[in-house]
């Protein structure tokens, strides 16, 4: 999907025409006086939806305002960040943390959070409701037990499977560590295929009425079709084991939340993109629309993508006027 950005990315003059017919940019005569014109700025994508209307929004008005041309590019969590310390990506615009934190830790010289979108995410481990009221299943540590570990056997393979997340993701490890910190591993693996096979597999087994276990976060689109704690229970975690120095909530982990992040020195090359990307903060209720959107019914491609970023835009039109205004650009 994000390849097929980088190959076609819109050109400055075409974006600021499609722009200015629904109300959002400046004439198209002033396109070659914009200060981007020329330019390209490098996005990363990081295979997840939720990453896509941050992204996509901060796209939109970098275009649009200021006449850049933006690539996104597909890239693992660790090189993307690898690859703005190097200079090869300019930004970053959904950078997950607390998830993310060692990263940033170890890039701190050279990376640094310009904008922050939301904050206060649930995580934790989730089965369907009617599995935790019939089996007598409230926390993590209930998992412990050989009968309820066969239950969540779905491939046969003698252990429980935890659909979890891709390799790469932070929240991979995570779970690996609580898996072992509770002396859960001779019970139970991790499931670690892609984002959209355990979208799958999650749907099907709590549409069918199967036993299931898996890791559920927001911002997504699972807990607004399948809302806790009436169709999913998101298992507490008394002892909440965790990795580092944060606080983990009664789920085991700690709130999560999402910032735009950049080289240190993105202000001195791109100033204009610097002030008008730090105004930026999308919040989590769109975010989750958004991947309801994608997940659910299937608006993936290229054009639905940037169609939900404008129509968030536009519908939000004040707070968008407002960043504009702060960076300058009214």
């Amino acid at each position: 999907m994000s390849k097929r950005w980088k190959k076609r990315g819109l050109p400055v003059v075409l974006a600021v025409l499609l722009a200015a017919g629904i109300g959002l940019a400046v004439e198209p005569a002033a396109a070659q006086r914009l200060p981007g014109t020329g330019k390209t700025l490098t996005f990363a994508f990081t295979n997840w939806t939720g990453d896509w209307l941050p992204t996509m929004v901060s796209k939109v008005l970098v275009e649009d305002y200021l006449g850049y041309r933006v690539e996104i590019v597909d890239l693992s969590v660790p090189v993307t960040y690898a690859m703005i310390a190097a200079g090869e990506v300019d930004v970053f615009a959904d950078a997950f943390f607390p998830n993310q934190n060692s990263l940033l830790a170890g890039y701190r010289r050279d990376l640094e959070v310009i904008s922050w979108h939301y904050d206060g995410t649930v995580r934790g481990w989730a089965v369907p409701t009617w599995f935790a009221q019939e089996y007598g299943i409230r926390t993590v540590q209930d998992l412990n037990n050989p009968q309820i570990a066969r239950l969540l056997d779905r491939d046969g393979d003698g252990y429980g499977d935890l659909l979890g997340c891709e390799v790469g993701w932070t929240c991979h490890d995570q779970i690996n560590y609580k898996l072992q910190a509770y002396g859960l591993t001779r019970l139970y693996r991790q499931i670690d295929a892609s984002e959209q096979m355990i979208n799958y597999a999650i749907r099907g087994a709590l549409d069918n009425r199967e036993p299931v276990l898996f890791y559920a976060w927001t911002p997504d689109w699972l807990l607004a079709v399948y809302p806790h704690p009436e169709a999913v229970t998101i298992l507490l975690d008394p002892v909440g084991a965790w990795p580092d120095d944060e606080a983990p909530n009664e789920y085991g982990y700690p709130p999560g939340r999402a910032g735009i992040l950049v080289h240190r020195d993105f202000q001195r090359r791109h100033p204009e993109a610097y002030r008008l990307l730090s105004q930026i903060s999308v919040p989590l209720d769109a975010v989750n629309e958004s991947i309801y959107r994608q997940v659910v019914l299937g608006e993936t491609s290229d054009a639905d993508l940037e169609r939900h970023a404008r129509e968030w835009i536009e519908a939000n039109r004040e707070t968008v006027d407002g960043w504009l205004a702060a960076a300058g650009l009214r």
